[in-house]
């Protein structure tokens, strides 16, 4: 075990040569824009500095897998007016979105160490994985969506639409991480990562976390999709008469069709990563 000062320390360093390392690159592969760099590089201190580079290597691993998915097929997601904008690079406000549930979870732990917050933490990456996984995949499926509440056929990237393929990737996406995590705390026990030792106080606790993780997840990318066919804001193009998330369309305003107007994607992505981290501890809590 790794508990004085100079463990401490060599954590931080750690933590911050990732980062500094990981941000140019997440950059320069086209992952992350500029803003969008600079705020992932903040959040990869904080989780760094507070649970450890285990952890950090975690939200790398989940930038990069994710960035992967979001690339597959992107002239088709595009022909669809489903793709990310700038070529799949995201946005400062997508970072916040994914990540910042994660990263107080993280922070909270500098205040009351807990494995709690451990669990917290990694649900909450759980559930934006298994989101972006399941929206990122199921756009490459060769069958129409069904709306989640409805069961009727939409359009691909209508928010609340849902296929078999995109559920499989948002299994994909949840173990992913939770598989991780596991290794992590079973490295843990066998004292080859200090930085998370707090979190592998019980040999017997590593299935629990796979659980809860799985679980939490999941339960994320469900939330995001039932959110978003209930209450995230969708509009109809005046022009074209297309169903989207944005507000303007051909050039022009669209027209609210449904939704809240206040409740964009990214409010979603935070409702349904909160979702996902909660039901994630729950499960860590009562099991």
């Amino acid at each position: 075990m790794c508990t004085d000062e100079s463990g401490i320390l060599y954590g931080y360093v750690e933590s911050l040569a990732m980062v500094l390392i990981a941000a140019p690159a997440a950059y320069g592969f086209g992952f992350l824009d500029l803003a969008g760099t600079l705020t992932a590089a903040a959040m990869g201190i904080v989780v760094g500095f507070s649970i450890g580079p285990s952890f950090l290597g975690l939200l790398i691993l989940f930038l990069v897998v994710n960035s992967v998915f979001t690339r597959l097929g992107y002239v088709k997601k595009a022909l669809n007016e489903a793709a990310e904008p700038k070529g799949g690079r995201r946005t400062w406000t997508s970072v916040v979105s994914n990540g910042l549930v994660g990263t107080v979870f993280a922070g909270f732990h500098i205040a009351m160490p807990s494995p709690v917050f451990y669990v917290g933490f990694l649900a909450a990456i759980a559930a934006s994985s298994a989101d972006t996984a399941a929206t990122e995949i199921g756009l490459l499926s060769r069958v129409r969506p069904f709306m989640i509440t409805t069961f009727k056929r939409v359009e691909p990237g209508v928010s609340g639409g849902v296929t078999p393929l995109g559920f499989v990737g948002a299994l994909v996406g949840a173990l992913t991480i939770a598989l991780v995590a596991y290794l992590i705390v079973v490295l843990s026990h066998l004292g080859f990562t200090p930085s998370a030792v707090y979190a592998a106080s019980k040999a017997s606790s590593a299935p629990l976390y796979l659980v809860a993780v799985v679980v939490g997840g999941f339960v994320g990318a469900i939330s995001d999709s039932v959110l978003g066919a209930t209450v995230q804001a969708r509009y109809k193009c005046s022009k074209c008469g297309r169903i989207t998330e944005k507000p303007t369309h051909c050039s022009g305003p669209s027209t609210l069709s449904s939704g809240l107007d206040a409740i964009d994607n990214d409010v979603v992505n935070i409702l349904a990563t909160v979702l996902g981290s909660a039901s994630g501890v729950l499960v860590f809590a009562l099991i």
